[in-house]
């Protein structure tokens, strides 16, 4: 490949993040969710600045958004994401209607392998036009497997071509857009966990957060509610900005292509 041929190469970079644990019978849901920018540093630098703006360096995550200055950074945070060429993705499983041990011989490792491999597949789309870097929160991993290099591999041979360069799990803490892409799927999930009856005591700021997600995409009740007030599994801003889904088991063919 000559240097005319690389100008045109086109990459992104894809910030993961999951919220629920598999492993905990209460957390009925389990959801991961990406980012994916072509440019990140111009959200980094952007989100430095809001930091220095308030003299902000801890981790900032759905779970601790409880106190004014998480709750206006969390806004402004999400304000860059709107300004920015940037989108973000997710997968929902409400484990009550998944059958784990049937297809996965209850291997939460394997549930997370295959489920990040079905959100890679969501993004890239049928006809890969980039190449991608995932960067992903740490996950539990047992010491005989390598989830970074099955993950690149699995997708890659999927396409039979070049897709993932590469998948390196870091911890969240150094990584703003992981924080990011938490803050997006936190507020999603506790909309579906509030549309379910599993909120019995409202936080004030994730409250305050999520009505100002709402009223910044102009939905009017839930992201899984439509226009006319029935439930949905989807959710898609236009233009692909955000887009969520609640897996339906019975109607897909997962274990066929994550095997």
């Amino acid at each position: 490949m000559n240097l005319e041929e690389f100008k045109d190469v086109k990459t992104s970079f894809c910030f993961l993040d999951e919220t629920g644990l598999l492993y905990r019978p209460r957390d009925k849901f389990f959801a991961l969710g990406v980012i994916k920018v072509e440019k990140p540093q111009r959200l980094y630098n952007r989100i430095r600045k809001i930091r220095d703006k308030h003299n902000y360096r801890e981790e900032l995550k759905w779970a601790n958004l409880d106190r004014s200055i998480r709750f206006d950074m969390a806004r402004e945070f999400f304000n860059v994401f709107l300004d920015e060429d940037v989108k973000f993705n997710s997968i929902i499983l409400n484990k009550d209607e998944l059958d784990f041990e049937k297809y996965y011989q209850n291997n939460m490792y394997k549930v997370y392998r295959s489920f990040t491999v079905v959100l890679l597949k969501l993004i890239i789309g049928k006809n890969p036009e980039e190449i991608i870097t995932l960067l992903a929160d740490d996950y539990f991993t047992p010491d005989n497997e390598d989830l970074e290099d099955a993950i690149k591999g699995i997708i890659n041979d999927h396409y039979k071509k070049f897709v993932v360069s590469g998948v390196c799990q870091i911890n969240s803490k150094s990584s703003d857009l992981i924080q990011l892409t938490d803050l997006i799927l936190g507020a999603i999930i506790y909309d579906l966990k509030k549309q379910n009856g599993l909120v019995k005591k409202q936080n004030r700021y994730k409250r305050k957060f999520l009505n100002f997600v709402y009223q910044k995409l102009k939905i009017k009740k839930s992201f899984f509610k439509n226009k006319i007030g029935f439930r949905t599994r989807n959710y898609v801003l236009s233009g692909d900005k955000i887009r969520t889904t609640i897996f339906d088991q019975r109607r897909s063919t997962v274990r066929n292509f994550t095997k």
